[in-house]
């Protein structure tokens, strides 16, 4: 008789793409029914499809009754579906670059922090390079791109290294440091004193990240460490655009990185004032995953580490 483990592999070589597409229809739309429906498939169908599945793994991945519900091993057969998926996707899709002449697909996640200077900069060194490439970039927050970036649909993260980024699953190399920035509007009360301190800003709005944040923990400390309580958010906000429209028509403080606070301050549209947080949170770098890298993104990785040395210089 085969070992657990052999006689596991025999049944996932039974197992098809399709197989792993369904179970993620099932998970996205809670119901065999609403599973057919979507798919535009009889309810049996589906109902062999995930039986076929469960016998493969084992495992039951739902518990029958008069709606289906989730076994406890349903995240982990999720999760390596996700994976599965999006990889066959991006074969295909690479597959379709290369036959259009180019040498294949990078897809970046950028953090706000990398999009003011350092990434346009690294793409237009990849564009002058004589053989095409075609770049996809996500712009969002940290969670939301370390979310995409564990369901594969990101070749490299650009932006803060956190403690995420030195995983055992993951390769990562810092840039720069770059320290944030407390900003106002040219018109601030701040700015017309003799001596800012973060008492006096204390007593003025702040738009702040969420709470949940290595840089929301950094702003709180600060505050702490001068004897004084964390301020109160007039606003959360991870909205770059929206924040600065706010800080330019209202008394509101933000704090923005360096990369992108020295921008605005040199277009005279937001002035940065002479405070400092207690401690930061990382340089700024890039994450790739440990998998073997394509030439594209071997490209990619060595203009981002060309460009770090121009913009910081």
């Amino acid at each position: 008789m085969p070992e657990p483990s052999l006689r596991l592999a025999l049944n996932l070589q039974r197992l098809r793409l399709r197989h792993l597409e369904i179970l993620l229809a099932v998970d996205r739309h809670g119901s065999l029914t609403g599973t057919a429906d979507a798919l535009g498939v009889s309810q049996p169908a589906v109902s062999q499809w995930l039986a076929e599945i469960e016998a493969a793994l084992g495992v039951p991945l739902f518990v029958r009754g008069r709606q289906i519900q989730p076994s406890p091993h349903l995240p982990v057969a999720l999760r390596h579906a996700r994976r599965m998926v999006a990889d066959s996707q991006q074969l295909q899709r690479e597959l379709a670059s290369v036959s259009a002449g180019m040498q294949g697909i990078v897809r970046i996640g950028a953090m706000p922090v990398a999009t003011a200077g350092l990434l346009p900069h690294a793409l237009r060194e990849v564009k002058a390079q004589s053989e095409p490439l075609q770049i996809e970039v996500v712009e969002d927050i940290a969670a939301g791109l370390w979310a995409r970036f564990e369901r594969h649909e990101l070749d490299v993260i650009v932006g803060r290294l956190d403690e995420r980024a030195f995983g055992p699953q993951v390769r990562c190399e810092p840039l720069f440091k770059d320290p944030h920035c407390v900003v106002v509007g040219r018109t601030h009360p701040l700015l017309r004193v003799a001596r800012v301190s973060w008492t006096r800003a204390a007593r003025h709005p702040w738009i702040l990240p969420p709470q949940d944040t290595a840089l929301r923990r950094a702003i709180d400390a600060t505050f702490l460490d001068h004897g004084l309580a964390p301020p109160l958010p007039w606003l959360v906000s991870t909205s770059g655009m929206l924040n600065q429209q706010l800080m330019r028509e209202t008394d509101c403080i933000g704090v923005m990185s360096g990369a992108a606070a020295h921008h605005p301050a040199s277009l005279k549209t937001l002035s940065i004032l002479p405070l400092r947080l207690k401690s930061d949170v990382g340089p700024v770098g890039m994450v790739w995953d440990l998998k073997e890298p394509s030439p594209a993104l071997d490209r990619v990785l060595q203009a981002l580490r060309d460009s770090a040395k121009k913009v910081t210089n």
